[in-house]
């Protein structure tokens, strides 16, 4: 139990056996377990800030509804809850697709296509009611990142013009599918993990991020293109792309000038410009 907090002995954590200690922050952390035999990994938010005790909320509701609605794939079962800082669920082995944002190792095509059918078919759950509302207020946030300098006034004009014939349905989305929130299991599955940023978007949110997350799969654009073409998504995903492009590049643009930010934006800024060309070639 290295690196264990110390007043981490005085929450109930439901009748776990703490053992290793997987990751300690000031905000939380993650650490395997066992309870009644069975393997179990503990999640126990450590902070008072705002933002992320609403997060902590938002993950444990969840999974309290994949308990009354389960998902169309396979997640980790919700075995306690202390209702506010602490969740206990299932430990299903496995091996998380990367630890890093940005592979370094392309994905096989076996578990390329893994990935994809994945969150492909979470976008097919239903909730219980009033479990997720939608993550993204997307006019404002063009709006946000065109005074910020992302987007230029034809970019602009031309995601608003979209935004106005793209109207809701909203689809369940992950919202995080990092590498490190896929776990490959045997012999070919692929289990989601970390729902705090789970919610409604526009078709095609996750299919977004990975596509831009996967620039060094070989493949990966193709296939995710073709999932895109198959759902008939086409326009949502232009925009849930503009969005994730978008913030990707404000994140790496923002850490000090080295070697790692000019690897991440040199990986960034073709799909940029491809987006954008593709933006306006609709108009």
């Amino acid at each position: 139990m290295t690196g264990m907090p110390r007043d981490l002995r005085t929450i109930d954590l439901g009748g776990v056996v703490l053992g290793e200690v997987l990751r300690v922050s000031d905000k939380s952390l993650l650490a395997l377990g066992e309870r009644d035999g069975l393997s179990v990994v503990i999640k126990v938010l450590l902070t008072d800030e705002e933002f992320w005790q609403a997060k902590f909320h938002h993950e444990t509701r969840i999974y309290q509804a994949f308990a009354r609605n389960p998902p169309p794939v396979r997640v980790p079962g919700l075995l306690h809850t202390n209702g506010h800082s602490v969740l206990v669920v299932e430990h299903i082995p496995g091996q998380p697709v990367d630890t890093e944002r940005y592979p370094a190792q392309p994905l096989s095509t076996a578990a390329l296509a893994t990935v994809l059918d994945t969150v492909t078919a979470f976008a097919g759950w239903t909730p219980p009611p009033g479990v997720l509302a939608p993550v993204f207020d997307y006019p404002d946030r063009v709006e946000r990142y065109y005074h910020s300098g992302f987007f230029d006034a034809d970019d602009r004009a031309a995601l608003h013009a979209l935004l106005a014939l793209t109207l809701p349905p909203w689809k369940a989305n992950h919202g995080d599918p990092l590498p490190a929130n896929l776990l490959l299991t045997e012999p070919s599955g692929c289990v989601l993990l970390d729902f705090e940023f789970t919610g409604l978007f526009l078709p095609g949110f996750d299919l977004a991020l990975l596509r831009t997350l996967l620039v060094d799969t070989p493949g990966a654009h193709d296939a995710v293109d073709a999932l895109v073409g198959e759902a008939e998504i086409e326009m949502p995903f232009l925009i849930n792309q503009a969005i994730v492009l978008s913030r990707e590049l404000r994140l790496h643009t923002e850490l000090p000038d080295d070697e790692f930010r000019a690897r991440r934006l040199a990986q960034l800024y073709p799909q940029w410009d491809a987006f954008r060309a593709r933006l306006h070639r609709r108009r």
